[in-house]
C-alpha cells in the first residue's frame, strides 16, 4: 500500500489531471460549470472496482488505453440518464436517431476529456502521454469496468483507481464519474518520477 505522501502525490496528480478533464468538459457544453470532487486513491482488484460505479447498475462509459510513461485506461462514466442527457446536450436538444450517433457524441467526448486529462499530467512529469481510441460501452457498470481493466497491461491483479466525481450544472444535470486504472508498475514509475 502507498504512503501517505505518496497517496497525497497520487491525489494531487489526479487533481490537477481531472480539473483540467473539468475544464475541458465545461467548454465543451458551453460553458456550464462543472464541480469536481476531490480524487480519492483505491487499490483494489479488478472485481472490486466495479463497485465504484454502482456495481450492476446502468451506465454510459467510453475507455482510452494511455500511451506513453504509463500503462493504464482512463474511463468516462455516467449513469444511464446523465449519459442520454449529456448526448441530448451535446446535440442541441434534438434526439439521436441512430446508436451510431449516439455513441459518437460520447466517443468525443470521452476523448476531450482524456486529452486534457493526460495532457495535464504529461506537463507535471515530463512525459508524452496519448489516448488511444475510444471503446464505447453501454450496460451494467460491472461489465463496463471489467471489460475496461481487461486492457490494463501488466501486472492487474491489483490496480490503482484515481476517481473523481463530476457534476455538470446544466438542465437537467449532468453528472458522472472518472477513472484512471492504473498498472501497479506503472504506479511505482509515476511515483519515482514525482519524487516521493
Amino acid at each position: 500500500m502507498p504512503s501517505d505522501a505518496q497517496l497525497d502525490a497520487l491525489r494531487e496528480v489526479a487533481n490537477i489531471g481531472c480539473g483540467h478533464a473539468a475544464n475541458a468538459l465545461s467548454r465543451l457544453m458551453g460553458g456550464r460549470k462543472v464541480d469536481l470532487s476531490i480524487p480519492r486513491v483505491v487499490l483494489t482488484r479488478p472485481s472490486d472496482a466495479a463497485g465504484l460505479l454502482g456495481g450492476d447498475a446502468p451506465v454510459v462509459a467510453a475507455w482510452l488505453g494511455i500511451e506513453g510513461g504509463l500503462r493504464g485506461v482512463l474511463l468516462l462514466a455516467l449513469p444511464q440518464e446523465d449519459g442520454n442527457a449529456l448526448e441530448a446536450l451535446l446535440l442541441n436538444g434534438q434526439p439521436a436517431i441512430h446508436q451510431v450517433e449516439r455513441d459518437s457524441v460520447v466517443a468525443e467526448t470521452a476523448n476531450i476529456v482524456a486529452s486534457a486529462c493526460l495532457s495535464a499530467m504529461g506537463r507535471l512529469t515530463g512525459w508524452r502521454l496519448v489516448p488511444t481510441v475510444p471503446t464505447v460501452r453501454r450496460g451494467s457498470a460491472d461489465g463496463v469496468v471489467s471489460d475496461a481493466v481487461g486492457q490494463v497491461e501488466g501486472d492487474a491483479s491489483r490496480v490503482v483507481v484515481l476517481e473523481a466525481r463530476f457534476l455538470a450544472t446544466a438542465a437537467p444535470p449532468v453528472g458522472g464519474q472518472l477513472l484512471l486504472v492504473l498498472e501497479r508498475d506503472s504506479i511505482r514509475d509515476l511515483l519515482a518520477r514525482l519524487g516521493v
